[in-house]
């Protein structure tokens, strides 16, 4: 399979990255809000797809700025 150029690599890292966060976050706060009787499922793919249009942009613009800020404080891997 052939890689996509560098170019692509902060917005498909920022897309996989939030989809993974949303998935997680919305499924753990709709279990601690609501638990796991009936329409769970549903309710959790609603804050989902609530949730992933805010995530995306916070991860797509805030990370590079996390990672400058840990720099100052960490050597960064290789």
């Amino acid at each position: 399979m052939q890689k996509l150029s560098a170019r692509w690599f902060h917005p498909l890292f920022s897309f996989v990255m939030s989809l993974c966060m949303a998935f997680i976050m919305t499924g753990f706060v709709t279990f601690l809000n609501t638990g796991t009787g009936a329409g769970f499922v549903g309710r959790w793919m609603h804050a989902f797809v609530i949730a992933w249009p805010v995530v995306f942009p916070i991860v797509y613009f805030l990370a590079p700025r996390v990672r400058k800020l840990v720099a100052r404080y960490a050597e960064m891997p290789k």
